[in-house]
């Protein structure tokens, strides 16, 4: 029996993994989060709504085999926003150059879900605040939203769009709610402040210095629109503009992340429940890996949900915790143990039952580190918990100061961690 490889990730750290990862085994599942609010996919849920597809559609197309398709999702439009809307318009119309890349009836069958959306962005914007800001937009973020609205179903659309840009079939794409609404994530500091909205925790779009609670970011960087009765409420941080933000933006929150947890549009704690396929996914896994990225932002977000830390403490697999070899400005002085110790917290609130025990080794059961990494890693402590833990060279062809995998040695070490 072939290995089920499940990988929990967000969407940009691990796409440098997914080659590995398909080495491997032929049976991956990849699941990602859907709060993601930064970029032009907050264009999307201002106007449009529904959830945060940036990420899903990030793995998808890194996985595309075929350089049509891979061309047509991975393209952005002009930085310019007049610009932008020309090109947009010239794509919708079948007259851009980039379908060049594609054959006529994959071409018109990807346009009837573009010109499906471009309606959808034309209705809106009878109202002045719900205007579309063409700069920058994500077309493959577009498409996918399009068929989503089309066929009703996020995992409906996933599935499609596997099927459209032909990615193997022993591949699934799972978000971790199967949801047409928003949802977003707020995080709690240790002194007690609360930053909302991922991309306000993880990417701002102005210093941190700026961002000093929920209460006072709302008049420093909030960017007036005309308000209307007929829009629903939400949550004013949720209202500032996150098109422009900076994936460079690394200095450290001012305290350490205590809780992140979902909100709705009130801003008040909500508990989900999380898309029955992943439940069963991480269920029937015989490897579990909590891959690179953002593990406040993006691994946590998919483990608090209800049921998956049951599932998680459940599984008879391999659970592998692929250590960052840098910290980022969510997990910054955070020791090893430290990111084991969030991963436990995050299955007890999903949970959310005291009756449960847990153990570490229930959850992480092997950590693979990097060897000098800027992460300590106490091995004696780690191992006395149960967990194994196995280092792994960087890549010393990069300079010094970049801390990657050498992803030869990694995939060696992982090897033997298959069931």
């Amino acid at each position: 029996m072939n290995n089920q490889l499940v990988v929990i990730s967000g969407g940009t750290a691990s796409n440098s993994l997914v080659n590995l990862f398909q080495s491997l085994s032929p049976n991956i599942t990849y699941i990602l989060p859907i709060s993601d609010n930064g970029g032009s996919t907050s264009e999307i849920l201002r106007v449009l709504g529904g959830p945060a597809i940036g990420d899903l559609r990030s793995r998808i197309t890194r996985l595309i085999p075929d350089e049509g398709f891979k061309n047509l999702l991975s393209y952005r439009l002009s930085e310019d926003g007049d610009e932008a809307k020309l090109e947009w318009t010239s794509i919708v119309e079948g007259q851009h150059e980039i379908w060049n890349g594609l054959e006529i009836q994959c071409k018109e069958m990807v346009r009837s879900f573009l010109i499906h959306v471009h309606m959808e962005l034309l209705k809106k914007s009878r109202n002045p605040s719900t205007n579309f800001k063409y700069e920058m937009a994500s077309i493959g973020n577009l498409l996918l939203t399009g068929i989503r609205l089309f066929v009703g179903s996020l995992d409906s659309a996933i599935e499609l769009i596997l099927r459209m840009t032909r990615i193997s079939p022993n591949i699934k794409i799972l978000p971790c709610l199967n949801t047409n609404y928003t949802y977003h994530i707020s995080a709690k500091l240790h002194n007690g402040d609360i930053i909302t909205g991922q991309s306000q925790i993880s990417h701002p779009n102005e210093p941190i210095s700026t961002i000093l609670s929920s209460s006072t970011s709302i008049h420093k960087i909030y960017d007036p629109v005309i308000i209307h009765e007929d829009i629903p409420y939400q949550h004013p941080d949720l209202n500032i503009s996150q098109l422009h933000f900076s994936k460079n933006e690394n200095q450290p929150l001012k305290s350490p992340i205590d809780k992140i947890f979902y909100i709705n549009p009130y801003g008040e704690e909500i508990h989900p429940q999380a898309n029955s396929r992943t439940i069963h996914s991480i269920h029937d896994s015989q490897t579990l890996i909590y891959s690179v990225g953002s593990l406040m932002t993006s691994t946590i977000p998919v483990i608090i949900l209800k049921g998956i830390g049951m599932a998680i403490k459940k599984s008879s697999a391999n659970k592998i915790l692929l250590l960052n070899g840098d910290y980022d400005r969510e997990t910054f002085r955070l020791s090893a143990l430290n990111f084991i110790e969030t991963l436990c917290g995050a299955v007890k609130y999903s949970i959310d039952d005291d009756r449960v025990l847990l153990t570490y080794d229930e959850v992480v059961t092997h950590l693979i580190y990097m060897e000098d990494s800027e992460i300590p890693v106490d091995v004696e402590k780690i191992s006395y918990l149960g967990i194994k833990c196995i280092s792994v060279p960087k890549d010393k062809k990069l300079n010094e100061n970049i801390n990657v995998y050498d992803l030869s040695s990694l995939q060696n070490s992982l090897k033997t961690l298959i069931h």
